[in-house]
């Protein structure tokens, strides 16, 4: 445990880039659950071949884009307290 205001500040900014990580994790997953959901039961629209035309076909969803908006600001956000912690 650091004992000055520096080495405490650096600890919390390492916990939030933590707890951003588990935060992209979880979106990552509910992306994939949404995505698998979408090509089961309209595969004519979501399940695609070509890869950059499924996320296009994807994306016209709004639970998937929110979700994947929500993921990129998360990660803005993530680099933000990651330069912060640089910057200690």
């Amino acid at each position: 445990m650091a004992g000055n205001t520096r080495g405490k500040l650096k600890e919390n900014y390492e916990g939030i880039h933590n707890n951003f990580n588990w935060v992209l994790k979880h979106i990552n997953k509910s992306l994939d659950q949404i995505a698998a959901q979408l090509m089961k039961t309209q595969p004519d629209k979501y399940g695609l071949e070509d890869v950059e035309k499924a996320e296009a076909a994807l994306m016209t969803y709004p639970l998937y884009a929110g979700t994947k908006a929500l993921g990129e600001g998360v990660e803005t956000l993530d680099d933000l307290a990651n330069k912060i912690y640089a910057s200690l």
